[in-house]
This record gives C-alpha cells, structure tokens and sequence, in this order.
C-alpha cells in the first residue's frame, strides 16, 4: 500500500535505545537513566499519559473496525481500508514499544502499575 512507508525504510523502537547485544549496553543505561534524571516530573506525567495510549492502540483499530461502510469483521479484510489500518497499527505500535521500553530502561516510573494501567484500558475497550 503506498500510503505508508515500508517496513524497511521505517525506524524501528531499537534504532533509539541501547542494543542489548552490546557489551556495552550496561554501561548506555546508566547513561539514558543520568540524562533521564534531569527530566521534571511533569514531563513524566505527559509521556506516561502519552505512552498508555499509544499502547491502547488496538483498542482504537477495533473500534475502527466496527464503523459501517469501513467494517472489517474479519481483522484481514483484503479491502483498502482493511489493509490501511493494519498497517496503520503497526506503524504506529512502534510509538508505544519506544515509549514503553525508554521508560522502563529510565527507572523513573512504577512500570508495574503502568502495565495494569494498560492491561486494564485495552480490556475495557471504548
């Protein structure tokens, strides 16, 4: 579809954190988690709040999904609009992982209650 960049010329969650195949990975994190330090908690909030939605985003393409005229019942519709929203959800999913893994790697947030946070919304639905 060519409507999106394809998956090859995307960035990818990775592209912005340290590789954890790195000897040196230890030793990034401990420079991401100094720089994170300086950031207000007030940032943190907004990212957080930010961060669970970009997670919740298979909650948004179900209900996408149900409007008449675009509905696709299936999850695998061969249609245009079927296939733009999947596509649309993965790219877009990247968003959440980067959140979700530099928060995680900062040690700045209980990403415990994050989680059920999320778990909690997506459950829920719209």
């Amino acid at each position: 579809m060519p409507l999106l960049k394809p998956v090859d010329k995307c960035w990818q969650p990775a592209d912005f954190l340290p590789a954890s195949e790195d000897p040196d990975f230890l030793d990034k994190v401990q420079e991401l988690r100094k720089r994170a330090e300086q950031l207000p908690d007030d940032y943190l909030v907004v990212f957080v709040g930010d961060m669970i939605t970009e997670e919740a985003l298979p909650t948004y393409m179900a209900m996408l999904n149900t409007l008449d005229g675009v509905r696709d019942e299936t999850g695998a519709s061969p249609t245009p609009w079927g296939k733009w929203t999947r596509e649309w959800t993965a790219e877009e999913n990247r968003h959440g992982d980067v959140m979700n893994k530099y928060m995680y790697l900062t040690g700045r947030v209980n990403m415990h209650a994050i989680e059920v946070t999320i778990q909690n919304l997506i459950g829920s639905g719209m």
